[in-house]
């Protein structure tokens, strides 16, 4: 898809902003759905003022700070920590962190080496600036950085530092199965919760976490209305986005959400990872999981039938097991006939992957490997 690159920052924003006014103590703090780790937040301007404080050392990654919306554009709304949205409003403070993001249909992101222009990243209450949007898109959210919020001692809140230990169970082993895709919008967490419904209908207790993204209520929420008995993401790893994530910061999240989801016992667990098999952290991620699990057992989603062939032989090369082909491709019968006329790979809708007789297939595959794995 083409994309409208945006230049440094230079002279002014890329919004027309409206006049900023001063800060009533009312004012509502809203604190986006990526902030969900973090203990008793301000809820008020009054209750914020004290912790929060403007400093000149550069921006970081995972970085929480208030910022005042300045000029809506391509984002009108927030998902909060509670998992409700709310709309904007110029004037509106909201408490967000700074990452970057790689979205091909939206936008590309990085934190800035200044807070001289801001702008909102991602609904999940994700900021940084916005250096590249796909066509179509309207400018980014303008934002007016008030300060970094920090804890008792003086220092920035990070999401890095809420984030909880934990340890996998000794001697707990579930089938996993993985659901990856061709490209951002391909389908991927349809297919994700259609398998969790249908597990959870034929009686299984089920597991899921989308193991990298940038923080978004959505797709959590659709995996729960499945039936999933707990689903997690990222952001419970400590990070609004994993975009530019190294190796061992993806392992380490992909074990941390594992183990966090093994405390739940379940019977079954589902992980996504995010965007497309060319994009660096999914390439990543897929390679540590075909040598060193927890599954080598993959469902590719992708947008149409010429995909389905590269993306089989792309995951077939790195040593994982394709057990079903699903996404947009299954849009209609025929793309449905063409899709499946290029592998050897079951190609199914949502419908049929909700039917416990299929989901249950699917996942011996992945108990297959399980033993496998254990055997080897």
């Amino acid at each position: 898809m083409a994309t409208v690159s945006f230049p440094a920052p230079a002279s002014g924003p890329t919004t027309q902003p409206t006049e900023a006014a001063p800060l009533a103590g009312n004012l509502p703090v809203k604190w986006g759905y990526a902030m969900g780790q973090l203990p008793e937040l301000p809820s008020t301007w009054a209750e914020a003022r004290a912790r929060v404080r403007h400093d000149h050392a550069p921006p970081r990654p995972q970085d929480v700070l208030v910022a005042r919306v300045v000029a809506i554009g391509e984002h009108t709304r927030i998902d909060l920590r509670d998992g409700t949205k709310s709309l904007l409003f110029e004037g509106d403070l909201c408490g967000l962190a700074l990452s970057g993001r790689y979205a091909t249909r939206r936008f590309e992101a990085e934190v800035p080496a200044t807070l001289d222009e801001l702008h909102f990243v991602c609904s999940g209450g994700v900021c940084g600036r916005v250096t590249a949007s796909a066509t179509g898109l309207g400018p980014p959210t303008l934002l007016e950085p008030i300060g970094y919020l920090i804890d008792a001692a003086g220092e920035r809140v990070s999401l890095r530092n809420h984030v909880p230990a934990v340890a996998t169970p000794i001697g707990w082993r579930a089938p996993t199965i993985v659901v990856t895709g061709s490209s951002m919008d391909a389908g991927k967490t349809t297919a994700l919760a259609s398998l969790a419904n249908g597990l959870t209908r034929d009686g299984l207790r089920v597991a899921t976490a989308k193991v990298t993204g940038t923080a978004s209520i959505g797709d959590l929420l659709a995996m729960r209305d499945a039936g999933a008995i707990a689903s997690l993401d990222f952001t419970n790893a400590g990070y609004a986005s994993t975009a530019g994530l190294s190796r061992d910061e993806l392992v380490a999240t992909l074990e941390h959400l594992v183990a966090r989801l093994a405390a739940f016992a379940p019977d079954a667990v589902l992980l996504e990872i995010a965007d497309g098999l060319l994009q660096p952290e999914t390439a990543l991620l897929l390679d540590h999981l075909a040598v060193h699990g927890p599954t080598r057992v993959v469902v590719y989603a992708c947008n149409d039938p010429l995909s389905v062939q590269r993306g089989v032989e792309s995951l077939r090369r790195r040593g994982l097991q394709v057990a079903a082909v699903s996404g947009t491709v299954t849009a209609s019968a025929l793309s449905m006939a063409e899709a499946q006329r290029e592998t050897d790979v079951p190609v199914l809708t949502r419908e049929q992957l909700r039917a416990p007789a299929v989901a249950r297939a699917i996942l011996a595959t992945g108990e297959q490997a399980l033993r496998a794995q254990a055997a080897g």
